[in-house]
C-alpha cells in the first residue's frame, strides 16, 4: 500500500568518530554545534507540529549494528511517536554511497509519486512551523520541483552572485524566492525525481547536479525567506535568525 504522507524524510547519518579515520571532514561548526542536537531539533520541530501525520521518517545509518547502538540515535529511536520512523542500517562507508543507498530506498519505498521526499543531511537545524509553511507551499499556486529550506548566505556575500535576480513567491505566511542551487539537503516530488535520477545517482556534485536540472530541464528550485532550516556551517549560517536558540 502506498504511503500517502506529504512529506517522507530520508535523514542520513553516519556515526562520528571524531579521529583521523572520522567521515567528518573537519568542517567549521559554530560552538554550539552537534550532530545530536539537530537531531533533537528535527524530533522536536515534528513532535510539535500539528501536522506531524503528514510525515514519515526514515533513517539511513551508515554504520555497523553496534555503532548504531552505542549512537545517541538510537535512544530517540526508542520512543514510540505517532507518526512512522524506520531505521535502515548500512555500511556504505562513503559520502556517495549512503547518498546512493538514500536514492535508492527513496525509490523502492511505497510512496505515492506526488508525496514529497525530503533527503535531509545530519547537520541542518530548522525552525518550528517548517512543516506547516512547506505544506502550505505545497498547496499554494507556487510553481516549482526541488525546495530547499536553508536560505544560503553565501548567495548574499560571493561576487558571483552580485547580480542574482530572483523570482519572488509569497503563501499566506512566508516569502519565497527562485535560486540556483542548493546543497544535498532538499526536497522534491517522487516523480520528479523519478524523472531526474540518472543525475542524482551520478557523482555529479549537488550544485552542479542542480545547475544542469535548471538549464537543461528547466526545473524550479525554491528557498524561503527567511530560512527554514540552515547548514550548520561556521559562517554560513541562514541570515536573521539565532540559530543557537533552536
Amino acid at each position: 500500500m502506498e504511503s500517502q504522507s506529504l512529506i517522507n524524510i530520508f535523514y542520513r547519518h553516519v556515526h562520528i568518530k571524531h579521529d583521523g579515520r572520522s567521515r567528518d571532514p573537519h568542517k567549521q561548526r559554530p560552538v554550539w554545534f552537534s550532530h545530536e542536537k539537530c537531531f533533537e531539533n528535527l524530533i522536536k520541530t515534528i513532535d510539535n507540529s500539528p501536522l506531524k501525520h503528514h510525515i514519515t521518517l526514515t533513517i539511513i545509518y551508515d554504520g555497523s549494528i553496534e555503532e548504531y547502538n552505542n549512537d545517541f540515535i538510537s535512544e530517540y529511536c526508542k520512543i514510540p511517536r505517532i507518526y512512522p520512523v524506520q531505521v535502515k542500517i548500512v555500511e556504505a562507508g562513503s559520502n556517495v554511497k549512503s547518498w546512493r543507498v538514500a536514492l535508492e530506498q527513496a525509490i523502492l519505498a511505497p510512496i505515492e509519486e506526488n508525496s514529497f521526499l525530503y533527503f535531509l543531511e545530519n547537520d541542518y537545524l530548522h525552525t518550528m512551523g517548517w512543516i506547516e509553511k512547506t505544506i502550505e507551499l505545497i498547496g499554494s499556486n507556487s510553481k516549482f520541483d526541488y525546495l530547499s529550506l536553508y536560505d544560503h548566505k553565501d548567495k548574499y556575500i560571493y561576487p558571483m552572485y552580485s547580480e542574482l535576480k530572483s523570482q519572488l513567491f509569497v503563501t499566506t505566511s512566508h516569502h519565497w524566492r527562485t535560486t540556483p542551487s542548493t546543497c544535498g539537503t532538499f526536497l522534491v516530488r517522487r516523480k520528479t525525481l523519478i524523472e531526474d535520477f540518472e543525475i542524482w545517482y551520478s557523482e555529479i556534485q549537488d550544485h552542479f547536479a542542480f545547475t544542469e536540472l535548471i538549464e537543461t530541464r528547466k526545473r524550479i528550485l525554491l528557498s524561503p525567506l527567511p530560512g527554514l532550516s540552515t547548514h550548520c556551517m561556521a559562517g554560513y549560517l541562514s541570515p536573521v535568525i539565532n540559530w543557537e536558540d533552536q
